[in-house]
């Protein structure tokens, strides 16, 4: 037997009663009252914005890591997977930005630094 919460109209009352699907609500039990509305359970339903949210944060998180560590042949390839299956508007534009980017020729960048020296006056 599933356990039910109900509340009631005329005082507020919540209760939780342990009874079958095909009984009667029951009378409140603080002021006996019929008024009684069943109240939907947290593990009736399930919310699938809040979930797809947490799915999105976490492939974000996979392709920052990626990009951190300099892999982002990877992070394109990882990101293209992720767009077909949760196409988010946030995994849609980072996807683009990075198809949008060239791959730099050589392992390694260096600039030169620019030294400013004050002249010293005779």
């Amino acid at each position: 037997m599933p356990i039910y919460e109900f509340k009631c109209e005329i005082c507020g009352e919540v209760f939780e009663i342990l009874q079958k699907i095909e009984e009667n609500f029951p009378n409140c039990p603080k002021c006996n009252s019929s008024y009684i509305i069943k109240l939907p359970s947290l593990f009736g339903f399930q919310d699938k914005s809040a979930k797809i949210h947490e799915r999105e944060k976490a492939i974000l998180k996979r392709a920052r890591d990626y990009l951190i560590d300099g892999k982002i042949k990877d992070a394109k390839k990882f990101l293209e997977t992720a767009k077909n299956f949760y196409p988010t508007d946030r995994i849609k534009k980072l996807h683009d930005t990075l198809a949008e980017k060239k791959p730099i020729k050589g392992k390694y960048i260096s600039k030169t630094e620019l030294i400013v020296t004050k002249k010293k006056e005779k």
